[in-house]
């Protein structure tokens, strides 16, 4: 069952947190190495409604910060180590190696795995480290 009694301000902070990683991820970091494996333009993107997008990304961010909470109440969670060691079990059991399938399918290089799976990674490191030590 799903647990509502968790920490609604630090999900509510955390999502804020995970979209100004990707900004930071998807902008200065990988911005141009992300836009050069997957072909796309700035002359693409420029001009298009980006809220669609966006909106996406804000419902993952809260959702994965929601889903992350519950998953650490069930387990017991309430150290930083393991709140970090949850995270990274969450990237591996459900989005790296998803996100490597996908990649493997598309054709799509290593390197662009590694873009997009690596941000996820860290942000559910963040997500599992501040939810099970903020109380």
């Amino acid at each position: 069952m799903l647990a509502f009694d968790v920490n609604w301000i630090a999900i509510v902070v955390l999502v804020f947190v995970n979209m100004g990683l990707g900004a930071v991820w998807y902008g200065p970091l990988f911005g141009k190495p992300w836009m050069a494996a997957t072909g796309i333009k700035m002359e693409d993107i420029e001009g298009k409604n980006m809220m669609p997008p966006y909106a996406v990304a804000i419902l993952n961010s809260f959702f994965m910060a929601f889903m992350m909470a519950n998953v650490l109440v069930w387990a017991g969670v309430d150290s930083l180590g393991g709140g970090l060691l949850t995270g990274l079990l969450m990237w591996l059991g459900f989005t790296g190696f998803s996100f490597g399938v996908n990649h493997a399918f598309e054709l799509r290089s290593l390197y662009l795995w590694f873009i997009n799976s690596a941000m996820y990674l860290v942000g559910l490191l963040i997500m599992g480290a501040v939810l099970a030590v903020w109380k």
